[in-house]
């Protein structure tokens, strides 16, 4: 199961159990109400048995002038009591007490029961919860695992007419050599390239074999990769300490060219693009449209411009995270945008 799945079943569950929890509570404070009446009225038909034979040990017994008290009623005070009438008596009432201490444990053991039956009951609840939102999301991981297998059918059938371009390239470069129709049309397929390996890392779970690697010069080199591909776009290399830190050369690869492609995709005519390195970290910064929410240009599918198709700095996040790589976005609409990856985290060599 992929993370956004994992994701989509926990907060599914999370809801759906959080209101069968809520009701299921309120269903037994009703059947503790429900539980608490009839006890008091098997309570009080006890007393009235005992009023007649007095010998009920759990009860107290008392005789107390009639004046205003009522009958056939049940107090709560200090415990519970009663008054009945005494045969012949003209002048007195029979008061039979049940104790404070006798009622709070009589009431300790409803309750006792009550909260047995509900960790069962929220256990099952559970179980059930946990089974429906998985049941309900079979559907939508139907979906996501056909437009995945899509997806994967078109890089295929990429495959051969890139490679076919590829060779034909080189083939007109040995031609007609420094030709400059031959480099635009080498630039869109760099173009197409880049974009196959952001659905590729999209797609599948990237490896993880790290080694040491130069980022400094890494940066340079993806930075004249992607100046290729924007020509009216001027940009700055600032190099001003060494960067070598143990990781991933493919997937840190992968970031750079994102967040450098959309610095320059979504620029300003003849805009900059300006690269630093410094001690533990590098940075981006472009003049260009800027972006209005940084948290949901994270999202997958988000987009702010018409261009694109939202997955860039997904996939940039999602990279980011694997290698333990802090990512900040700074961005003012109209303005331009900072990326900063902090590799303090990352060791500089291996231990």
């Amino acid at each position: 199961m992929k993370r956004y799945e994992k994701e989509s079943l926990f907060k599914n569950f999370l809801v759906f159990f959080s209101l069968m929890e809520i009701l299921l509570m309120l269903l037994f404070m009703e059947l503790y109400h429900a539980e608490y009446k009839e006890y008091k009225e098997k309570l009080y038909k006890t007393m009235q048995l005992c009023s007649y034979t007095m010998e009920c040990k759990q009860f107290s017994f008392d005789f107390t002038p009639k004046k205003k008290h009522k009958r056939n009623i049940l107090y709560e005070s200090n415990g519970y009591y009663s008054y009945f009438d005494i045969p012949k008596s003209q002048q007195y009432l029979l008061k039979i007490s049940y104790s404070k201490d006798a009622l709070q444990h009589d009431l300790q053991q409803i309750r006792h029961g009550l909260l047995i039956k509900f960790v069962f009951a929220t256990l099952l609840l559970l179980l059930i919860a946990f089974l429906f939102t998985l049941y309900s999301l079979k559907p939508i991981r139907t979906a996501l695992r056909i437009n995945d297998e899509f997806i994967k059918d078109i890089l295929h059938d990429f495959n051969t007419p890139i490679t076919s371009m590829l060779l034909n390239i080189n083939m007109f470069k040995k031609e007609k050599g420094d030709d400059p129709f031959i480099k635009r049309v080498s630039y869109s397929v760099d173009t197409m390239l880049l974009l196959q390996n952001n659905l590729k890392s999209f797609l599948h779970h990237s490896p993880s074999q790290n080694s040491e690697v130069d980022i400094a010069a890494l940066a340079k080199k993806r930075l004249e990769f992607i100046q290729n591909l924007y020509p009216k776009i001027r940009f700055v290399y600032e190099k001003k300490s060494d960067l070598t830190k143990w990781t991933n050369e493919e997937l840190l690869t992968r970031i750079l060219d994102n967040l450098l492609s959309n610095a320059a995709k979504y620029n300003r005519p003849h805009g900059s693009v300006r690269l630093t390195i410094t001690n533990d970290s590098l940075s981006i910064t472009d003049t260009g449209k800027g972006i209005e929410d940084t948290q949901k240009a994270m999202q997958r599918y988000y987009k702010e411009q018409e261009r694109g198709i939202g997955l860039g700095l997904h996939i940039v996040q999602k990279l980011a995270n694997e290698l333990n790589i802090a990512l900040t976005i700074h961005s003012r609409s109209g303005e331009g945008t900072e990326v900063i990856l902090d590799f303090a985290a990352l060791e500089r060599s291996q231990a």
